[in-house]
């Protein structure tokens, strides 16, 4: 990768998969630590989606080290002060939670499959660990233990969250990054996106896979979603009026570049279709014709905003902004066409897996975008008085991150082969 930029697409990926994670644990805990029972059916594929996420973070951070092997360094040499240790110590306590929050959610299904499967029972007598007990007792046990991992795992994932975004917002050399706000927003960006992974795959293998997921389940799910989503969209604002107010020439240089700049498509996707759209697809649909009046009101409003209001009410802050040139209207017309599109599709007449799917869809992809504007800019301006660095990812990066990529499908399809998705049989009480 280029230098001075040395963190590329495998660390936003890593810091991308780290958030995704949070989803599992939420909809998992709502069902062991909170008795929320209707979120039930769909609590092992969230958990197998922390799994998943966790281990491809750590895929990517593998590839960004370049010689794996000295990753033990970090134990014998690892400054307990350094939070790169932390992380290294929180991940490896996270991933371990998860896993006993797969075993012990599943070990009883498991040996129900032993039954079920009699030419498959070696297998499954392996994936139990050798247990073989599946009596009302046990079943009973397995939930107090859930009940206990769901407490545990909730202050872990704060905790796991908090000290990825200290290893950016502890470093004072790169003004992007040195904000008390990073901690809450990385935690409050993780739910979001998290949640949105988890919908996103309850749609899809309800979808493919027929299984007896109830569509008014993903309507809370998106209910959750759509009241988590303004939260993070103040947080990005709460970030964006504190730099642009104070006007501090390196941190409003790194601004003007994503606003307006060679990263600006990145951030106007993520606040346009990573927030607003999804947030209007998760609320309640409104009739056609106010949805084809608001279209028609916004392919209007649009070019004259980007052309008058835009310049002239962020111009006082980004001097940058005052001179926009004409051709940034015309991207603006095609985001509102799309965003027309997307309002079409919001209609009622669309089911809830495809309605709230496509807003879970649109918010993943909203908080990548928002990862790499948090990692890859800040890098590109030095705080003291050195030329501005430049990135572009190499064909290997996207071919590495690609490869990784398609390693979590075929994991996650894997597992859905071996272990059941929903449970066999509803709990009767625990």
């Amino acid at each position: 990768m280029n230098t001075p930029t040395y963190w590329g697409l495998y660390i936003v990926n890593f810091v991308f998969f780290v958030g995704l994670s949070a989803g599992g644990v939420i909809v998992a805990s709502l069902v062991h630590a909170f008795n929320i029972e209707k979120f039930r059916s769909v609590a092992r594929i969230a958990e197998l989606l922390a799994i998943s996420c966790l281990l491809l973070a750590i895929l990517f951070i593998t590839l960004d080290l370049g010689r794996p092997d000295r990753v033990f360094n970090l134990f014998f040499y690892g400054r307990i002060g350094s939070p790169l240790l932390w992380d290294v110590i929180v991940i490896g306590t996270y991933l371990l939670v998860g896993m006993a929050y797969g075993y012990f959610g599943t070990r009883c299904d498991l040996v129900k499959c032993m039954r079920l499967f009699p030419k498959r029972r070696w297998l499954y007598r392996v994936l139990a660990l050798g247990y073989t007990d599946d009596s009302p007792q046990a079943i009973a046990r397995d939930h107090k233990i859930l009940k206990i991992l769901a407490i545990v795992a909730l202050p872990l994932a704060v905790a796991l969250h908090s000290v990825t975004a200290w290893i950016l917002g502890l470093v004072k050399a790169k003004p992007g990054w040195h904000s008390a706000l990073l901690g809450p927003l990385f935690v409050v960006s993780a739910t979001v996106s998290g949640l949105a992974l988890v919908i996103l795959t309850v749609a899809f293998v309800k979808r493919i896979l027929k299984l007896p997921i109830k569509e008014e389940l993903l309507e809370d799910l998106g209910r959750l979603l759509a009241l988590a989503i303004p939260v993070l969209g103040y947080f990005l604002f709460a970030e964006l009026l504190t730099v642009t107010f104070a006007a501090e020439p390196t941190k409003i240089a790194i601004f003007e570049e994503m606003i307006v700049g060679k990263w600006a498509p990145i951030f106007w996707f993520n606040l346009v279709m990573g927030l607003v759209v999804p947030l209007v697809i998760l609320l309640k649909p409104a009739p056609r014709l106010i949805v084809a009046g608001g279209a028609v009101a916004a392919l209007i409003i649009t070019p004259l905003a980007a052309r008058f209001s835009f310049p002239s009410l962020l111009g006082h802050f980004l001097p940058a902004v005052a001179s926009l040139p004409g051709w940034v209207e015309y991207p603006l017309v095609w985001m509102t066409l799309l965003v027309i599109a997307l309002l079409i599709l919001a209609h009622p007449r669309w089911a809830a897996s495809t309605r709230v799917g496509l807003a879970a869809f649109l918010v993943v992809l909203g908080v990548l975008a928002e990862r790499f504007n948090i990692v890859i800019p800040p890098e590109l301006h030095p705080l003291l008085p050195y030329p501005h660095g430049a990135y572009t990812p190499t064909w290997v990066e996207y071919v590495l991150v690609a490869g990784v990529y398609a390693i979590g499908v075929l994991f996650f399809v894997v597992c859905s082969k071996l272990f059941p998705l929903v449970e066999l049989e509803e709990p009767k009480g625990g």
